[in-house]
């Protein structure tokens, strides 16, 4: 059974009210081999603010990733925002070109203070005549804070992090002025870099005893530098790669050495950085989340002035 919901944008007509209809349908995607798939359904038949028609494209979803850049932490409020401290940013969604933003200069402001701006600049680069016009990844983005953290998630959600189609939110230093270490941006967490790292282990081809090199079965796209763990089940230790030799399937460590012996089948694993507030999951996490995005979709498309 649809439901019908009224929106409404409280700051430009607050006595407007625009109908959206939520449902659930069945359908087959020319890229599901022929196959039904149950998809939840946002519609309307209102005006669209960017193009003047009543042309708002309906959302169909399956996939819940949405791509997300978060600040590190590290940088606490009050902040002061202006050119001498900092007030531009760059910003990019779902593999667009990289937009300034450049925030309302402020004293003593708090995180949540800045996230409204964030939130106000980042959805008109994606509104009528701003530099990412109906870019619904900008026009519907997120902007929070919470726990010391700026997180932007894009306005799209997508079956991927990466690559084509990917959703995805990149924030980079302003050309000038820039803010991007006052807000922790300068050490971000990515959803798109930590995606595309893959947790890869291999096994010790031949016994260790002692040295510097560690025989393996493969070497995968493993690096010089990269931080691995070695385990047989009872004992574990950590270490840094100063060398890969593809060839000959090896891993050379620091001059020191292991402190213990480990038997040919042994686990060697890379490890690397991950989100340390979350695991790698999407910001949208039940079905009520899920519709909550699809009505601010399309009510961020609606043209309210009549």
């Amino acid at each position: 059974m649809a439901i019908s919901e009224q929106v409404r944008d409280l700051d430009v007509n607050p006595n407007v009210t625009k109908t959206v209809t939520l449902d659930l349908q069945s359908i087959i995607p020319v890229d599901n081999e022929g196959d039904e798939v149950y998809v939840t359904s946002a519609v309307t038949t209102a005006v669209s603010k960017i193009t003047g028609s009543a042309n708002i494209t309906p959302i169909f979803l399956r996939e819940f990733k949405a791509g997300y850049s978060k600040s590190s932490g590290f940088q606490t409020p009050p902040f002061d925002i202006d050119s001498s401290n900092g007030n531009t940013l760059r910003i990019s969604i779902d593999g667009s070109s990289y937009y300034s933003i450049t925030l309302t200069s402020g004293s003593g402001l708090s995180g949540e203070d800045i996230a409204d701006d964030l939130q106000t600049k980042i959805s008109a680069l994606g509104g009528s005549g701003g530099a990412a016009e109906g870019d619904l990844g900008f026009l519907n983005a997120l902007v929070e804070y919470s726990e010391n953290r700026f997180k932007i998630t894009s306005g799209t959600v997508s079956n991927t992090y990466t690559g084509v189609g990917k959703s995805s939110v990149l924030v980079i230093s302003g050309t000038s002025d820039d803010a991007s270490s006052s807000l922790g941006f300068d050490i971000p967490t990515e959803s798109e870099s930590l995606s595309a790292k893959q947790a890869t282990e291999t096994q010790l081809a031949t016994s260790y005893t002692s040295g510097v090199v560690l025989n393996v079965v493969d070497v995968d796209d493993y690096q010089a530098g990269e931080a691995f763990t070695i385990t047989d089940g009872e004992n574990r230790e950590y270490f840094v790669a100063s060398g890969i030799d593809t060839g000959n399937t090896e891993i050379t460590i620091a001059e020191s050495g292991l402190n213990n012996t480990y038997a040919a089948g042994s686990i060697v694993q890379r490890i690397f950085e991950r989100d340390t507030t979350a695991d790698l999951a999407s910001p949208y996490e039940d079905i009520d989340a899920l519709v909550r995005f699809q009505l601010r979709s399309i009510a961020n498309q609606i043209d309210f002035t009549s």
